[in-house]
């Protein structure tokens, strides 16, 4: 009974302030979840075995989620970097372990009960849950992926990871309707109802009094949106499992949409945003998605040469460089950083890793935001020779003094990771001092390999460069002349699979005037036509 007290008291934690937040936005901090999950199996166990004659359902599904662990054991890495499980694990440890408590609160009965917090565990908030669940949409929209692929664990063609249950995809397209997505609510939830039609009535996986009631509901709100299909099936399921439940909905019932028209409007997400919805965000999904690339024109002039730099004696170890575009000039550095010096920065990076932000207007406050979903941490140069070493052999490459340029930021691209297309220079000359100038140019230092997805892709130039560890991506933001060049608007297409870890380096104007002098007339005109979104 002690036991089970301390398990109660563990649950409970999930209803009150054992809550962390912005585990979505990065791998790092995911171990934490698992390990809860972990710690709370363990001591479900115990109470299973101490009551087991009133458990047995409740015996299935640990044993399910413990299976899941053992699959998590064998490559911890591999199994929090696939989008699916991470979204399993979350959701299971903000939804399925609260209705766990339930039933073991029940078996305790009229035990005297006090919930007891601070036991050091990690639950993942409703902000992650939802951000899971926007993470394996993203991905399935941006990389066109089959639904019932992605739910069998199958991301491009691979086999990663366990199956969704029935349970799993209803809870996603619950969540989705209630974000106001109700197009991808109903492929979710169509997913469900074909996952537990493939179950007997009597089956331990078959819906509670509980999930009834939520899909009866789900069913009259889609039914009332015009959506009439979807909720057919959903309260056919419904009667499939309790005949008795009686509804009575009928076409004119108020809040009830009649128009076939107006039916069809209601199903648009509501949450897309305009530029969403802009033919040039659907370029760059084809770039991230590799259906566009450069033309023959564009690649002839381009090689893979070996680079003297700046530095005198370069030419005892010649730098590799592969060219991606000429104007502007974007090239990639390859083999620029040791795995070892690698993994001294991560460490670094971690303890003080922070949900990123941005900031629109001058003088404004940085907001998080879903245009950009990712942990970051800055990194003074002077902290640590790795990194100091990095800008001196960042300044040989490419002949820049870097006098001026912003700490190093390290930053980790978790479930879906994404940061969408921008700029990295600043319009507005109220974002930079002045006596600095405005960010010259990028170095991105690729700190990992990533599976599938995760590229650095230029829509406006039609290619995406895959991170590589060691590699930097480096370009020009502005002209010779100081003026922006549009043509640069870049994006971190969503990780599919894998961990993806970078160093951002922005290199300012100022004491560049010889490192890269200006010509005799501006030569801004060429990118004006990419300012203008499309």
């Amino acid at each position: 009974m002690r036991r089970l007290l301390v398990l109660l008291g563990l649950l409970s934690c999930l209803g009150h302030l054992c809550r962390g937040s912005d585990y979505f936005s990065s791998i790092t901090g995911l171990e934490k979840l698992l390990q809860t999950e972990d710690f709370l199996i363990k001591n479900l166990r115990t109470t299973v075995n101490a009551v087991r004659t009133s458990l047995q359902r409740l015996e299935s599904e640990v044993f399910a989620i413990e299976q899941e662990h053992v699959v998590a054991a064998r490559d911890t890495e591999n199994y929090l970097t696939n989008p699916v499980n991470v979204y399993r694990l979350m959701k299971r440890l903000h939804t399925d372990w609260p209705h766990l408590e339930t039933r073991v609160q029940q078996i305790a009965d009229k035990m005297d009960f006090n919930a007891t917090q601070g036991y050091g565990l990690s639950f993942p908030s409703q902000e992650d849950v939802d951000g899971a669940a926007l993470a394996l949409v993203r991905l399935q929209s941006t990389y066109k992926l089959d639904v019932a692929q992605v739910a069998a664990g199958i991301l491009n063609g691979i086999k990663y990871g366990s199956d969704m249950s029935w349970q799993d995809c209803f809870v996603l397209g619950q969540q989705l309707f209630e974000m106001e997505d109700y197009n991808n609510t109903k492929v979710w939830l169509r997913e469900s109802m074909e996952r537990l039609g493939r179950h007997s009535p009597a089956s331990a996986t078959t819906p509670d009094s509980g999930t009834l009631n939520r899909m009866e509901a789900v069913a009259k709100s889609l039914f009332q949106l015009g959506d009439f299909d979807t909720a057919y099936e959903l309260s056919q399921r419904v009667l499939q499992f309790d005949p008795k439940r009686i509804r009575n909905w009928h076409l004119g019932d108020k809040g009830a949409v009649t128009n076939p028209e107006e039916a069809e409007d209601m199903a648009l997400p509501r949450h897309s945003d305009s530029y969403s919805l802009t033919q040039e965000f659907a370029h760059y999904e084809k770039v991230c998605r590799g259906e566009v690339g450069p033309s023959p024109r564009q690649e002839r002039p381009l090689r893979c040469r070996y680079s003297l730099g700046s530095h005198p004696y370069r030419h005892l170890a010649p730098l590799k460089l592969e060219e991606h575009s000429l104007d502007p000039f974007v090239v990639t550095y390859h083999d620029m950083l040791s795995p070892r010096k690698i993994a001294d920065l991560r460490l670094m990076a971690v303890p003080r890793m922070h949900r990123s932000t941005v900031n629109p207007l001058p003088g404004g406050q940085n907001k998080k935001s879903s245009f950009r979903v990712s942990k970051n941490a800055w990194l003074a140069y002077d902290s640590h020779p790795t990194m100091g070493g990095m800008l001196s052999d960042l300044s040989d490459a490419t002949g820049l003094d870097m006098t001026f340029c912003e700490q190093l930021q390290v930053a980790n691209y978790g479930v879906g990771g994404h940061y969408e297309p921008h700029w990295d220079f600043f319009r507005d000359p109220d974002h930079y001092p002045a006596e600095e100038g405005n960010r010259m140019a990028t170095a991105i230092f690729y700190l990992s390999d990533v599976e599938q997805g995760g590229a650095t892709a230029f829509p406006f130039l039609n290619f995406a460069v895959k991170p590589q560890l060691g590699n930097v991506l480096f370009w020009y933001n502005v002209h010779r002349s100081l003026d922006v060049d549009y043509r640069t608007k870049h994006a971190g297409c969503p990780v599919l699979k894998g961990s993806k870890w970078i160093g951002n380096v922005w290199i300012h104007e100022a004491t560049q005037t010889f490192a890269r002098p200006c010509d005799v007339f501006r030569d801004h005109e060429v990118s004006l036509e990419y300012e203008i979104i499309k």
